[in-house]
């Protein structure tokens, strides 16, 4: 399907910087993230490398169109910071306008690499979009059901009071902690490892009357575990990414620098987070009394994103910084 790109593959790679740069550099694109309070370093170190090699992966066959698990967990921390969907758009196209002006500058851009182009990232955004729109759409919906209410078929008729059209009929299925246990391979020794470091990690953070070293380092040090095993399990690759974005904020944070309040918000996140990674690991993988495997993945990444926010860096002396040539 990707023939032509295929072709060039070794030189966009090569110049993947450069294209990244460009993406980043075009105006709109930091004045809508600037405006949304999204730390425009962090965006492109975060997400636009990974959203670029996962773009690519599709067209060396590695991936499916659609499927890349960082674009769930950027749209969820979008969600969280109330960013518009004409923002996002916006923002995810100027890859696509990025790509364009490197094909031209060295000449390759005919007729074929255009068509090419556009099937991957069309689709991508349009994966984008709906997910967005889904996001956005399941939260107004569920705002009066349990959370572990997660199997629930979608009706397609109109809601008359709001005359809102409703998606099409969407079917969730549920895969049970028991059923999956028998389908995957799982390393339990792993596993039993995390609750060890579990007990350790809210130790450290209840001895603490401010979180210090020792509990954020704690803290790091569980998530990467926790991310380590979920990245071997391919329906978690979401969870495992957003605790790897986690960890990487908790690592570079100066907690000096925050107040007490801020730092007694970030303690009660942390606990949170953790209490809820003990709840799934044990009703997935020691009870296995969980009906859906996924019961508690919108609970645990809505927490996690609120958490990234709080420590997401701020835009001070970004201006001199987001020069990238």
């Amino acid at each position: 399907m990707f023939s032509n790109l295929l072709k060039h593959i070794d030189l966009i790679q090569t110049n993947k910087d450069n294209i990244l740069d460009t993406w980043m550099n075009y105006q709109v694109v930091q004045e809508r993230l600037n405006q949304n309070n999204f730390n425009i370093l962090f965006f492109k170190e975060k997400f636009a490398v990974k959203v670029f090699d996962f773009a690519f992966g599709v067209v060396k066959n590695k991936h499916e169109v659609g499927e890349c698990p960082v674009i769930g967990v950027m749209l969820i921390l979008f969600k969280k910071k109330n960013i518009p969907l004409s923002d996002i758009f916006i923002i995810c196209v100027h890859l696509k306008n990025a790509l364009l002006h490197f094909f031209d500058d060295n000449a390759i851009l005919d007729e074929k690499t255009i068509k090419e182009l556009s099937i991957l990232m069309d689709y991508n955004f349009e994966g984008v979009i709906t997910e967005y729109v889904k996001l956005y759409y399941n939260d107004s919906r569920e705002i009066s059901k349990k959370e572990s209410n997660t199997c629930s078929t979608i009706q397609t008729s109109e809601r008359q009071e709001k005359k809102t059209p409703l998606p099409k009929e969407e079917t969730l299925s549920c895969t049970t902690a028991k059923e999956y246990i028998e389908e995957v391979n799982v390393d339990m020794s792993l596993i039993d490892e995390l609750h060890e470091l579990e007990s350790d990690t809210l130790n450290a953070i209840d001895a603490d009357e401010i979180l210090c070293a020792n509990s954020l380092s704690e803290s790091s040090n569980l998530f990467e575990q926790y991310a380590k095993v979920l990245n071997t399990l391919y329906e978690f690759e979401e969870l495992s990414y957003t605790l790897t974005i986690l960890k990487d904020l908790l690592i570079n944070t100066e907690f000096d620098t925050i107040d007490k309040e801020t730092n007694y918000i970030i303690g009660i996140y942390l606990k949170a987070i953790i209490s809820d990674l003990q709840s799934w690991r044990m009703s997935i993988f020691i009870t296995k009394e969980a009906e859906d495997i996924h019961y508690l993945d919108k609970t645990l990444l809505s927490s996690i994103a609120q958490l990234q926010i709080t420590l997401m860096p701020t835009d001070e002396g970004q201006e001199d910084e987001i020069e990238f040539f």
